[in-house]
């Protein structure tokens, strides 16, 4: 008889116990953030199916709607419903399976998707950004073109796509061992150090540089945007009263007409309209990018402070732990929020909402 063999047989089951044990411990310890999450991806998947489909079926093909306006809402729609895929399976196979981590490929193809989405979702917001800024602050400038704005989208996703590969190589899975039992190891999804530490750092420096000039470009041009809209109403009420009405209707063709409006042109209330509307839409988009940058800020910070303090979140109680992972994970909202926003500034989208439930109810 082998007793070798035997003996090791009983200590892979006895690691395979342990195994268990201890990751059904740390799925208790996570379980409050694993339904914050859960509560997200229940609100924020059908939430962006709506924003797609209502888009995509109802506003999006009425000629008078159809315009640069509301050109990034389906992009943005579709890069959120990625995200909270991606950022959602990540962290609640962290989560719930945090050192038995199903594969390699798994963590870094969830790791880099979840980098890409985020990184394109804050170029998408500064090109809406730039786009608003030109509609409300420069009318009578050239505006940007559909063919354009193809071509920003696709810079955007591009950059996203590229500037993020480096995370292909400083992420994946590790060996662990229990802290209080050698011969218990687990596999995590996490960053690979030391060997690349210092790559890591120059790549998350890098984003951050990235991530504050997008930040500072949006926070600017909306800064302008506003004033112009809540500060500068003399000024509009002055140039009605100075330009003709064959100037002003022009005007209106030309700047405001792209947005959207149901309504037929019928002079001066018709260009007031078309005013409001393109106001509204940039208010819109105005809240959103707010909510976006609300959402980043805790997370960046804590990736800074475990960046170059590794065993931070060994040294925190319960409740500092649960409060900073979330505060870690709250980019996720930046991706679930948007379909509510639509549904307070976008009157075109709320109508037809109303109208695809009034007919399921039927």
């Amino acid at each position: 008889m082998n007793f070798s063999t035997i003996a090791s047989t009983h200590l892979v089951e006895d690691n395979v116990t342990s195994l268990e044990k201890w990751n059904n411990e740390i799925f208790e310890k996570y379980l409050p953030n694993t339904v914050f999450i859960s509560v997200g991806l229940m609100t924020g998947i059908p939430g962006n199916v709506v924003v797609i489909l209502i888009y995509s079926c109802f506003v999006n093909v009425n000629k008078q709607l159809r315009g640069p306006g509301r050109f990034f809402i389906l992009p943005l729609a579709y890069v959120d419903l990625v995200g909270l895929l991606f950022t959602g399976l990540l962290n609640i196979l962290r989560n719930t399976s945090q050192v038995k981590f199903p594969g390699n490929l798994t963590c870094k193809l969830l790791v880099y998707g979840s980098y890409v989405v985020g990184c394109s979702s804050l170029f998408l917001l500064n090109c809406i950004a730039v786009q608003r800024y030109q509609k409300i602050c420069q009318p009578f400038s050239r505006q940007m073109t559909k063919r354009y704005l193809m071509f920003s989208l696709g810079v955007c996703i591009a950059v996203g796509v590229l500037l993020n590969i480096p995370s292909l190589f400083y992420y994946g899975t590790a060996v662990v061992v229990h802290s209080s039992n050698a011969n218990v190891t687990g596999i995590v999804c996490q960053k690979l150090v030391p060997s690349t530490t210092t790559g890591l750092r120059v790549y998350q420096g890098i984003g951050a540089v990235i991530s504050t000039f997008n930040v500072a470009c949006i926070t600017y041009s909306y800064i302008r945007i506003a004033k112009t809209i809540f500060w500068k109403k003399t000024t509009t009420k002055s140039y009605k009263t100075c330009v003709p009405e064959q100037q002003s209707s022009t005007f209106t063709s030309n700047t405001l007409e792209s947005d959207g409006d149901l309504q037929p042109p019928s002079g001066s209330s018709h260009a007031n309209k078309q005013k409001e509307t393109i106001r509204r839409l940039s208010v819109m988009f105005m809240v959103i990018s707010i909510t976006a940058i609300l959402s980043y800020i805790p997370s960046w910070a804590v990736i800074a402070i475990e960046t170059y303090n590794p065993d931070i979140w060994d040294k925190m109680t319960s409740p500092v732990f649960h409060i900073c992972l979330i505060f870690r994970r709250m980019y996720i909202l930046n991706h679930l929020c948007n379909p509510f926003i639509y549904g307070i500034f976008d009157i075109q989208f709320r109508q037809h909402v109303r109208k695809v439930f009034c007919v399921f109810k039927k």
